[in-house]
């Protein structure tokens, strides 16, 4: 777990960011946007009351205390500032996936709370922050999929190979192809099997190693540009449309008053 700049606990902190390569866990002031969309699922829940969200391009403003909004929904957001604990997951992932099994919906937004457990959790984040772990096993109960991660947990070797092929070339392009035959196993098979034990595509998850590195990057005084050469992306505009698509905001709002910000990283 990588935690920069500040420590959680610190009474400075305004915005605490929990990242993993199937999701992203902000909470803090929220924001006021206009329409927008994005490749990730979105899951809010207002720490302060409610909160107002419109689907676009003609929907009616409507308050929620939660909710969730479908993958590449056009949607307008007012918090007006209030607390909030946002929640965006790979929508490719297999824990997306068991949790829209069990909404048995396809409306583009719907009711979501929290389980009490999972809303005393969240405050807790808010307030005193936590660590990596912590904050995943509120996600969990938030999300309904229960305590257990099996994250790391006897993965097949071949595997635990791959991602540390991965993590030393991640500034290089990746081919399925070549990695299988490094692996000595066939294309389907890694493929397949790789969202069976990381929960996410190959690719995705080479994009969110890269979006991690540039972020520590930044962070540590690397301007954006520098950061997202050094990892593989073309420049920094790339990287911003990357992490977008990923996670439903702007790398840039990591970036301001770095003293107010706690960000924890699960190194997968």
């Amino acid at each position: 777990m990588t935690r920069l700049p500040a420590e959680a606990a610190d009474e400075c902190v305004r915005v605490r960011l929990y990242l993993w390569p199937h999701r992203l866990l902000y909470i803090g002031p929220g924001p006021s946007t206009r329409s927008h969309r994005h490749h990730a699922a979105q899951i809010c829940w207002g720490l302060d009351g409610s909160l107002r969200s419109r689907i676009e391009p003609h929907g009616k403003w409507e308050a929620w205390n939660g909710f969730r909004v479908l993958p590449d929904q056009p949607h307008a957001f007012d918090a007006k500032d209030a607390q909030v604990a946002m929640l965006f997951m790979e929508s490719e992932g297999a824990e997306y996936a068991c949790v829209e099994g069990r909404l048995h919906t396809d409306e583009c937004i719907v009711p979501f709370q929290p389980p009490h457990p999972a809303a005393a959790g969240l405050a807790t984040l808010a307030a005193e922050g936590g660590t990596i772990d912590e904050a995943d096993a509120i996600c969990r109960a938030w999300l309904g999929l229960g305590s257990v991660n099996a994250s790391g947990r006897g993965r097949d070797a071949r595997i635990v190979r791959a991602l540390q092929v991965l993590q030393s070339a991640i500034d290089r392009p990746v081919r399925l192809q070549s990695l299988a035959n490094q692996l000595n196993v066939s294309p389907s098979w890694l493929s397949h099997r790789f969202v069976e034990e990381t929960g996410v595509p190959l690719r995705r998850y080479v994009v969110w190693t890269r979006l991690r590195r540039a972020v520590e990057s930044v962070l540590q005084g690397a301007s954006w540009t520098e950061a997202a050469h050094a990892v593989g992306f073309s420049d920094s505009a790339h990287l911003s449309r990357s992490f977008r698509d990923n996670f439903g905001i702007a790398p840039s709002s990591l970036i301001g008053r770095r003293d107010q910000i706690s960000v924890c990283f699960d190194k997968g």
